[in-house]
């Protein structure tokens, strides 16, 4: 990869987040998809940098049982110890291969979508999408970092919640947790992630920009249901992270 290659990209991706339009449809003809990797697991190694000594372990590893009452000092201290260590290990493995497998699980499920629709796309140009798409939710951890430093110590689970960019900011906390979870969905920078899939994936498989954006947003509120309000409702409790440190 050239320095000349590596500008170009960069103007891609620049464009991309800038000019959708434009910028996808560069993309989609260059079928490059790697710069776009490298500045999501930039953007995820610098937030998870700034985020982990921030975090409440205690809190976390009691929440997730790591933590006893029973436990002598000692004990606690090992298992607190030991929590964090694997903690810190997810997280930086998380960051370093999380652009890449989310991208390619998003690419497989896109082409699967679509090829049923009747507007297929090859795989490269849809891995290329993806890779392009989600670069605003890295975006989003890495602004919510310095919260994490305001806020510190913070729990895991509550980092999700740091940047009030989804409706959930705007309502009372009150809410049954099945709705609270929907309301955390419609995030400022997911629906930006939407947007880019949706025009990107027009761009990809021909097919028009309404066929496109409804296969997209069929997929999304499937996601949502499965992965956000399904979990709240049989648990209790609210709308998990997405992911980060």
């Amino acid at each position: 990869m050239t320095a000349t290659e590596l500008a170009q990209d960069g103007s891609v991706i620049w464009t991309t987040l800038a000019e959708p339009g434009r910028g996808l449809a560069q993309a989609v003809t260059r079928r490059r998809a790697l710069t776009a990797l490298l500045v999501s697991m930039l953007l995820a190694l610098v937030a998870t940098a700034v985020v982990l000594p921030h975090l409440d372990m205690e809190a976390a590893a009691a929440a997730t049982g790591k933590l006893k009452p029973e436990m002598t000092p000692h004990e606690r201290a090992e298992a607190l110890e030991t929590a964090t260590k694997l903690h810190h290990v997810a997280a930086w493995a998380g960051a370093a291969a999380g652009p890449a497998v989310s991208a390619l699980l998003l690419a497989c499920v896109l082409a699967a979508a679509f090829w049923v629709a009747g507007a297929r796309a090859g795989f490269k140009e849809t891995f290329t999408v993806s890779a392009h798409a989600l670069i605003p939710l890295y975006v989003k951890a890495l602004l919510a970092a310095p919260a994490a430093i305001v806020h510190a110590p913070v729990a895991p689970a509550q980092l999700d919640r740091l940047l009030p960019s989804s409706l959930a900011a705007l309502l009372p906390g009150g809410l049954p947790p099945p709705v609270l979870a929907a309301a955390s969905s419609l995030d400022l920078f997911s629906l930006w992630a939407l947007y880019l899939t949706g025009s990107g994936m027009a761009k990809a498989s021909g097919a028009s920009r309404r066929r496109a954006f409804a296969v997209t947003l069929l997929l999304f509120v499937a996601y949502v249901a499965l992965f956000k309000i399904a979990p709240s409702a049989s648990t209790g409790g609210g709308p998990g992270p997405r992911g980060g440190p």
